[in-house]
C-alpha cells in the first residue's frame, strides 16, 4: 500500500513538471510565430538585433546599420529592447556645442611650490608602527 502511494506521488510530480515544461514550450513557440519586421529581439546566445526580414524559418537580424546576420527561428529567445541606452542625435549635438578652454602654455596654470601628498588608505595601524 505504501509503495502504491509513493508511485502515485511520483507520477503526480512527473505529470506536473511535464505540464510546466509544455506551457513554456508553447509560450516560446507563440513568440517565435509572432515575429515581425522591425521588432528588436535577443537570440538564445545573447545577440541583440532588429528583424529586417522573415523568410520561413530564417530570420535576418541587423545589429548595426548595414550589418545583417541570418538566424534560425528557433534561435530567437525573446522580443526585447537592448539593455543599453539609445543615443539621440539632439543629445550628441548639445554635447558637441560645449567648449572647454585650454590654455596655450602650462605657465598660466596655478601651482604650488610644495607637492601635496595624501595617504588615503583606510586606518591601517601597521603604518604607524613602521614610522
Amino acid at each position: 500500500m505504501e509503495f502504491l502511494i509513493l508511485i502515485a506521488v511520483f507520477g503526480l510530480m512527473m505529470w506536473m513538471m511535464s505540464r510546466g515544461a509544455k506551457k513554456q514550450r508553447q509560450a516560446a513557440a507563440e513568440v517565435r510565430n509572432s515575429l515581425e519586421v522591425g521588432q528588436q529581439v535577443m537570440t538564445a546566445s545573447g545577440f541583440y538585433g532588429t528583424i529586417v526580414d522573415v523568410d520561413g524559418d530564417v530570420i535576418t537580424l541587423e545589429s548595426t546599420p548595414g550589418v545583417e546576420t541570418m538566424w534560425k527561428r528557433e534561435a530567437i529567445h525573446s522580443v526585447t529592447e537592448p539593455p543599453f541606452a539609445v543615443v539621440d542625435e539632439e543629445e550628441t549635438a548639445a554635447d558637441d556645442d560645449t567648449t572647454v578652454a585650454v590654455p596655450d602654455d602650462a605657465s598660466s596654470l596655478t601651482t604650488t611650490d610644495e607637492p601635496v601628498v595624501t595617504d588615503e588608505r583606510p586606518g591601517d595601524e601597521s603604518d604607524e608602527r613602521r614610522a
